[in-house]
């Protein structure tokens, strides 16, 4: 029995002509590569189009060259003949000339300020190696990774104009030593990849590929890469040295994996975009929020409690409690829906955003894993459609960060182990000698102290519980939107606001119009100055990680003798003033500029033999009607985030970018583009908790932010407006880092066994569970092989089949559903061998019959490097 490669998804997968002018014939497919990091080929299937090589892209660029003067050339023909004066020269490049400067009244309704909008919807298969390999978020040597509890995917959502503008290099008309992000202004794409944060190499590669295979449409300005926040995935995939310094360097194969997944995800949705522009569906975009209290905790109490005592007041929470919810609805039958009559509307997907940490699952976890936005993900899709497989869903359920900075998932507060509360400025607890240590302070989820629950735990800790519980809480609020009826008119037949409100709680859903726009630009952080209203001026520093940094979060605390709540004035180890010089050693001035915080790392000082941090940062924008996504390179505190999000609102109203009387939706998505660390207010950087001393370019770095996209991003979005320049580009160090973790050398099966063995069979019978914590676990133990040697992208390596007839089987699990577990473990390093575990916890709803187990393995061969692929099938056991 071969393995399982998912077959296309019909309405997504395959590519359709474009709806205007063709700008792409080619489509430039050629073969996909092998995702062994060590070499080895394996038979595949063709993936996704590679980036296009140099003379392909030349002759791209030609045909632009050629299309464009064509396009000039009949323009001026048309001028001569009516006798016209000439087009303004935004006109030729993608621009539209304001309403003032046009001579016409501005936009006097949300429905008629641009074209009716469409989308497309996309997801795909991101999982890195699932074994061996560091795990990014709570940088802890000991957490590598050991297997799998369900894969990772990227989720794309474009949105756009039905009619297509595309974007020319300015210097194709209007001569410009000025490069500005390039991309269509009418369209833009959203991607949620289950990983710890979007960073800036990846972004690069993504945007790359996607701007060859679609000239024009996709670029800098209008594709926003964002991370779900989840600290249980596989690292080595950031630009920045420091972060890679526990998974061994970058990591290849990790890196490719996600840029292969979220470049297909991207296809997909804009495949399906495409067709429904082309079947003339009728789409709608319809936004919604409600309250959702219970499934995050203030972490940072003591730091929020800095900020004035008036402005927490003009809030009803220490934290942003709104669940958001971006709705796509279109027409039944039509593009990635199901069937229906004509004319109703139907949802398609969603985005969201709420603001928890991905860390519901502890840094003792070593199962690759979306944690709870991933799950939660998951979870909404099957629930939409639970004939499918994961990721063969065409629902697509997007659970994407807000302001993350200062929440926490383990909502029962921070104890310490004998049950006590941590001391709240440090976090601490006193040690056997009476020393106040962060080592045993932990957060506490919402599944601590079940017992049952802990009995059957894959991690053996509360967590998994908990985990589950954070994820279903964002399931129901988002189902709580969804499941109120279709907002508002259908796009296109008027211009009013439909609104729906309930009498009992704060769910609203609303039409948010159609005028689409987004506005991309770099800022090197290091130095950025904001002249305040008052005449004086603050600037940025050099990024640095103060001792608060080592001394970690509630959710994952640091090492040694570090706490959180360390500055310039508290007292510390020597010892560390010490080992700090042999890494670099602060200049004075960077100390002075960062002050009051104590630096341990200066990383935006030390750039070998690559740059240690960040200091170009990637700020932007996406429109769609009244709603501004803010896609923010960091993670902002709460308070922070309300400041940056009333600074975009302010001058959204300024510029006039909406009808008079129309309040805008500002929204923070991130940590994105580039992983900047956090953001807090100057007050909460002041007692330089973990946030504080992880706020890099010192204590005015919000105000630098709150300047780049008030003052400098939302003009832009002004009709009529040039393009930004797009800033300095950061230095893609992915080729050039240092690559330690070895790839798989071979697999050899133990002394008289072959590969695929059942070391441990399923008993006969299993009953089907009366509650989710009944022990009905069903294990099986194979003679493995290294999962590295394939990452199985858009496959499984496990699945449970059930017996249908005739010698037919049917699979109803894979390594993607919740309730099974992959673990691999080496047995014996010299002769290379190992074992997998594979585990399937049955539901109170499977349906009874005979199952099995199948596993599905790739072995390296010795000294020849080729890698094999064989299936194993465990016995058959009954479910009753």
């Amino acid at each position: 029995m071969s393995a399982i490669r998912y077959q296309p998804l019909p309405t997504q997968d395959e590519h359709v002509e474009l709806s205007q002018p063709d700008v792409d014939a080619e489509k430039l497919l050629l073969l996909g590569q092998s995702t062994a990091d060590d070499g080895g080929s394996v038979d595949r299937e063709p993936s996704l189009p590679a980036r296009a090589p140099p003379h392909s892209r030349t002759r791209l660029v030609l045909r632009v060259l050629a299309a464009s003067c064509l396009v000039l050339g009949s323009l001026v023909a048309v001028c001569c003949l009516t006798g016209r004066a000439s087009f303004p020269p935004w006109s030729l490049v993608g621009f539209r000339p304001s309403a003032a400067s046009a001579g016409v009244p501005g936009p006097t309704s949300l429905a008629e300020a641009d074209p009716v909008t469409s989308f497309g919807l996309g997801i795909a298969d991101i999982t890195g190696p699932i074994v061996e390999v560091n795990m990014m978020g709570y940088a802890s040597l000991p957490q590598t990774n050991t297997g799998l509890h369900i894969r990772l995917r990227s989720r794309a959502f474009t949105v756009g104009s039905k009619t297509l503008q595309l974007s020319t290099p300015p210097s194709a008309v209007i001569p410009s030593t000025v490069s500005t992000a390039d991309g269509s202004p009418s369209r833009w794409m959203f991607i949620n990849a289950d990983i710890a944060m979007g960073d800036t190499a990846l972004r690069s590669a993504i945007v790359e590929r996607l701007r060859d295979l679609y000239p024009g449409i996709y670029g800098e300005r209008n594709v926003a890469f964002v991370g779900t926040h989840s600290h249980s995935g596989p690292g080595g995939w950031i630009n920045a040295l420091l972060p890679t310094l526990t998974s061994k360097g970058v990591i290849k194969q990790s890196f490719e994996a996600i840029v292969e997944g979220s470049v297909r995800a991207a296809m997909r949705s804009h495949d399906d975009f495409e067709r429904r522009v082309q079947e003339g569906s009728q789409a709608r975009l319809c936004f919604g929020t409600t309250e959702l209290k219970e499934a995050h905790i203030q972490r940072s109490a003591y730091a929020y409690e800095q900020n004035p005592k008036w402005e927490r007041e003009m809030y009803g929470s220490d934290m942003e409690d709104e669940f958001a919810l971006l709705r796509f609805e279109d027409e039944s039958g039509g593009g990635a829906g199901g069937d229906g009559p004509k004319d109703e509307l139907t949802a398609r997907g969603f985005l969201s955003w709420y603001a928890v940490h991905g860390t519901s699952l502890y840094e003792n976890n070593t199962l690759t894993s979306g944690d709870n936005k991933g799950l939660a993900a998951l979870l909404y899709e099957t629930r939409q459609e639970p004939a499918s497989l994961p990721g063969q869903n065409r629902f697509v359920a997007g659970f994407s960060q807000s302001t993350v900075g200062d929440t926490s998932p383990n909502v029962l507060g921070a104890f310490c182990d004998d049950g006590s509360e941590c001391e709240p400025k440090h976090s601490t607890c006193p040690n056997s000698k009476g020393q106040e240590r962060v080592q045993t302070c932990h957060g506490r989820g919402p599944g601590f102290g079940n017992e049952e629950a802990l009995a059957v735990s894959p991690t053996g800790s509360y967590d998994w519980l908990s985990n589950e519980m954070i994820a279903r809480m964002q399931v129901e609020a988002a189902a709580k939107i969804m499941e109120r009826p279709s907002c508002g008119i259908k796009a296109g037949e008027g211009s009013s606001q439909g609104e729906g409100r309930s009498g009992e709680d704060s769910t609203t859903t609303e039409l948010i119009g159609n005028e689409v726009n987004s506005v991309k630009m770099n800022f090197d952080m290091s130095r950025y100055t904001v002249y305040r209203k008052d005449g004086t001026r603050v600037t940025t520093c050099p990024a640095a990680l103060g001792y608060g940094f080592a001394g970690g979060t509630t959710d994952g605390p640091g090492a040694f003798d570090f706490v959180q709540g360390s500055n310039t004035t508290d007292h510390h180890n020597p010892f560390w003033d010490v080992v700090k010089v042999f890494v670099k050693k602060p200049s004075e001035a960077n100390k002075e500029c960062q002050a009051p915080k104590s630096i341990l790392l200066d990383i935006g000082e030390i750039h070998r033999p690559y740059d240690w941090g960040p200091s170009i940062v990637e700020c932007q924008i996406l429109r769609v009607g009244k709603l501004f996504i803010l896609i923010f390179p960091g993670e902002l505190t709460t308070m922070a985030g309300r400041r940056l999000k009333k600074a975009v609102r302010d001058s959204i109203l300024a510029n006039g970018l909406l009808p008079d009387g129309v309040e805008p939706i500002v929204q923070v998505s991130g940590p994105a583009s580039t992983y900047a660390h956090y953001v807090t207010t100057e007050e909460e950087y002041s007692v330089q908790r973990y946030e504080g001393a992880s706020t890099l370019f010192g204590p005015h770095t919000l105000e630098a932010y709150m300047d780049a996209f008030a003052r400098r991003l939302v003009p832009g979005l002004k009709p009529g407006a040039r393009s930004l320049p797009s800033g300095p580009m950061a230095k893609i160090n992915i080729d050039r880092a240092y690559h330690l973790k070895t790839g798989v050398v071979y697999d050899n099966p133990p002394l008289g066994h072959k590969f695929g063995d059942v070391l441990e069979q399923p008993l006969l019978s299993y009953p089907v569970p009366s509650s989710s914590f009944s022990s009905s676990n069903v294990t099986v133990t194979f003679v493995g092989a290294n999962p590295r040697n394939d990452l199985r992208l858009e496959s499984t390596y496990l699945e449970v089949q059930r017996y249908e007839g005739e010698d037919e089987w049917k699979t109803v699990r894979t390594d993607g559903h919740h309730s099974t577990t992959m673990r691999w473990t080496r047995t014996n390093e010299a002769t290379g061998s190992s074992k997998v575990e594979i585990a399937w916890n049955i539901e109170e709803w499977t349906e009874p019959g005979l199952y099995r187990i199948v596993y599905l393995g790739n072995h390296k061969l010795p000294f020849l490097g080729r890698i094999r692929e064989f299936t194993a099938t465990s016995a058959e056991f009954y479910v009753v």
